[in-house]
């Protein structure tokens, strides 16, 4: 069996021990295009289809089974999150707490705009892709959205027995420092956020109103300051804590927004935002070469995600495994060289 049969035969597997509701034929057609990938082909329809393995189908009639692949409704991230979870037990199931990072990503392909709003996880300074939206138009994300992709993670992850004992932490950039989100979390899955603030918001208390902006005049650097049960904008109700903390070789200083009463540990968990940023790489010119496909259509490009998250995932939890057993240098991972016989060691682990 080649390295290729054996990557198909254990994605398929993957898929068969977690229920997802697709029909064979669209489960077979993910493990193929993801085992193609995982063996170094281009995240590109043209690719892809050379890369099937039928050889009694010309290219023009593989691309074209390709793009009813990606144009398939029935196909969405919600599918195969109950996969990536499953994926990645082993390495959730031992950590302290989870951190989801809410971000997003955008560029333009020949004048369509393209955004990406992802939810992570973030693990040994990376951030492992969990679930997304895509839309094509331009501008900043909304609360709905960001409900929409937070949602069936946490979800998912609350409903798993195997993390009942496990808390969940959000962390956003500035894009998302609304007090909304923040209550919403805490309110509907009793899960706490750490959020970077805008020096435009406004802190509020019993005694007086002040932005940040204001604030900042005043602030030196090297100091840390904290604004406890405070309120954030105008209009909010929600009790927050707020830290200011300006370190001498920083240009601005970070400003976050938590229900979370420690001070520390809420910077710690903040900067694991940062780790989201090499994964968007690793999905765009640093491994799969996302922004390279001639794709533009939302809907396709979020289904076609699925392939380079999957593969993510698959690379990334050999990578994780490798270094738990101290096989592999630590930070090594998360892209094993398929051809060194990595990934068909893991497939007969699996």
């Amino acid at each position: 069996m080649t390295n290729f049969e054996k990557l198909t035969d254990t994605l398929m597997r993957l898929m068969r021990d977690v229920p997802l509701g697709l029909s064979l034929p669209v489960r077979r057609m993910i493990a193929l295009l993801t085992a193609s990938l995982l063996e170094g082909t281009k995240l590109q329809v043209t690719a892809l289809a050379e890369a099937l393995p039928d050889l009694d189908t010309g290219q023009a009639v593989k691309e074209h089974r390709i793009r009813r692949f990606l144009s398939n409704p029935r196909l969405a991230p919600q599918c195969l999150l109950p996969v990536f979870v499953h994926l990645l037990r082993p390495i959730l199931s031992r950590m302290p707490e989870i951190v989801l990072a809410l971000d997003r990503t955008h560029w333009t392909k020949r004048t369509c705009p393209i955004n990406i709003l992802m939810v992570s996880v973030t693990v040994r300074g990376r951030a492992l892709p969990l679930f997304w939206t895509v839309w094509n138009h331009a501008g900043n994300s909304s609360f709905d959205q960001w409900k929409a992709v937070l949602t069936p993670v946490i979800t998912d992850l609350h409903h798993r027995p195997w993390l009942h004992a496990i808390p969940v932490v959000v962390v956003a950039d500035r894009e998302f420092a609304s007090p909304r989100l923040a209550e919403w979390l805490k309110t509907t899955y009793h899960v706490d956020s750490v959020l970077r603030l805008k020096r435009s918001e406004y802190l509020c208390d019993q005694m007086q109103t002040i932005q940040l902006a204001e604030l900042l005049h005043h602030f030196p650097r090297g100091a840390t300051r904290s604004y406890r049960q405070i309120t954030v904008t105008k209009a909010s109700t929600f009790l927050l804590n707020v830290t200011i903390t300006w370190g001498m070789a920083y240009e601005e200083p970070l400003m976050i927004v938590t229900p979370l009463e420690e001070v520390e540990p809420s910077i710690t968990r903040y900067q694991q935002r940062f780790w989201i940023e090499p994964m968007f790489k690793d999905q765009k010119s640093n491994g799969f070469d996302l922004e390279a496909t001639r794709v533009t259509d939302a809907k396709r490009l979020e289904t076609l995600l699925i392939l380079s998250v999957l593969a993510h995932l698959f690379c990334s939890s050999e990578g994780i495994r490798q270094e738990m057993q101290g096989t592999l240098k630590k930070n090594a991972w998360p892209h094993p060289d398929p051809s060194d016989g990595t990934l068909s060691r893991r497939v007969e682990d699996l």
